[in-house]
């Protein structure tokens, strides 16, 4: 018999099942849907840190003081007289409470020199105003989640040229520090070690004034080229060995893709247990489909069907379930996939992030004592933990990647557990004897 005349029959015989036919597409669809809605949110994670990395630049190593060891300018000099070294940029930071509308709320204070500014961010993106300049005048630049710290409102909270209250702790005790906002950046999402959407950035010499330091959190380290980023992190590891942290973003990076795709693979294998369910749900409803059908396939096989042909004829239908729940099973997952941030932060933008006060390695010897602690694990290399004194928030945008790849792969695995899952009733189907089948009721 044509295959085409198969098809035609497994069609007429899901849609004269309507109720049963919905059941085995929802036990598939589940299972689709999960696995392209989560691989696609993972996928989005990484691509959106994967782009701040890259607007930072692959040549951009940090280097943070350990221990009893502080960074100072002849640390500054010292590596840039250092080969594979392009420039360094020292990085004052420290906490504070911003007192607004009678609230407060604590943020990260960065001091960079003006013209370090774009290496520091990557680039400057600016909502309004301008970038300050390099005085003793307390200007600063805010992020764009101090300006607007709530998604609902539509005017900025800090204004242009209108003085901003934060106090600051420190070791020595609380000072108020009153600045004056010259720029509002506007919203860069996720963060490698400056966040910029909860930070305030201040001249240099404004931040050392305030902590009575002249040493810095952390040094900003632009290598010459993309290749030259893993002789330059040896040699500065050589040379501070445990008194400081060095670590690149492409070793993030790095990271940061091994963590995800390992995530992926993960949720894709939890997702996985609901398509194993669904299979064995097709199994039973088919073999139930099987017993149902019995005299349908001695009519079959008096007619001159074929073993083959009974065979096909079930594989036929489970071809046409498989296929209807991964189409229905990956549009529920998209939807799913753009849906799932909002309904579990209350917003696309909100994730966890370096503590205020301190950059990914921490305060460092320049911070007002309020930053992360090394500790050793396991193999004794300095690790970190973070002071609960500091805390804070920046921004992921978790935008969902889809990705064609991914929608081919889930409708053709829908297809492969559905054929599978039928394929013994299938078979029990074909040997049926067609005397006992046309006999029976």
């Amino acid at each position: 018999m044509k295959l085409r005349d198969i098809f035609a029959l497994g069609v007429k015989g899901i849609a004269e099942r309507k109720f049963r036919t919905m059941l085995t597409v929802l036990s598939i669809m589940i299972g689709i849907a999960a696995i392209v809605a989560l691989i696609s949110l993972v996928s989005g994670i990484s691509a959106s840190i994967a782009h701040s990395l890259e607007a930072t630049g692959p040549t951009t190593l940090y280097v943070a003081g350990f221990g009893s060891h502080i960074l100072t300018d002849v640390d500054v000099a010292e590596i840039e007289s250092l080969p594979y070294v392009a420039n360094v940029t020292p990085v004052v930071s420290f906490s504070a409470n911003l007192s607004e509308a009678g609230t407060q709320t604590t943020i990260t204070v960065y001091g960079v020199n003006n013209y370090s500014i774009a290496g520091t961010l990557g680039s400057v993106d600016l909502y309004s105003g301008s970038v300050y300049n390099d005085t003793s005048v307390p200007y600063a630049l805010v992020g764009y989640d101090v300006a607007f710290p709530t998604t609902t409102q539509t005017s900025p909270s800090v204004s242009l040229n209108q003085p901003m209250y934060l106090t600051v702790h420190s070791q020595s005790g609380s000072k108020s520090l009153t600045l004056i906002p010259v720029g509002i950046l506007n919203k860069y999402g996720s963060a490698s070690f400056v966040s910029p959407d909860s930070s305030v950035f201040v001249p240099m010499s404004v931040a050392e004034s305030v902590l009575g330091k002249y040493s810095y959190s952390m040094l900003i380290v632009k290598a010459t080229n993309a290749s030259t980023v893993g002789a330059l992190d040896t040699l500065l590891s050589n040379i501070y060995g445990n008194s400081a942290r060095v670590i690149s973003v492409q070793e993030i990076a790095s990271t940061v893709a091994s963590i995800t795709g390992s995530l992926a693979i993960l949720l894709s294998a939890i997702a996985g247990i609901s398509l194993l369910v669904a299979g064995i749900s097709i199994l039973s409803i088919m073999m139930i489909s099987v017993n149902e059908r019995t005299h349908e396939i001695g009519i079959l096989k008096s007619i001159g069907f074929r073993r083959n042909d009974v065979m096909l004829l079930f594989l036929s239908e489970a071809v046409l379930i498989g296929l209807i729940g991964g189409i229905v099973g990956v549009s529920v997952g998209i939807g799913g996939a753009y849906a799932l941030p909002a309904l579990l932060g209350g917003s696309s933008h909100q994730s966890a992030s370096p503590s205020a006060g301190q950059s990914a390695f921490g305060s460092g010897g320049g911070s007002a004592g309020r930053g992360s602690q090394f500790v050793a694990v396991g193999t004794g290399s300095p690790q970190r933990t973070s002071n609960p004194a500091s805390s804070g928030s920046s921004s992921i945008s978790i935008s969902p990647q889809v990705s064609p790849v991914v929608i081919i792969i889930a409708i053709l695995i829908s297809i492969v557990v559905s054929v599978l899952s039928s394929m013994y009733p299938a078979w029990k189907a074909s040997t049926i004897d067609p005397i006992k089948a046309l006999r029976s009721e």
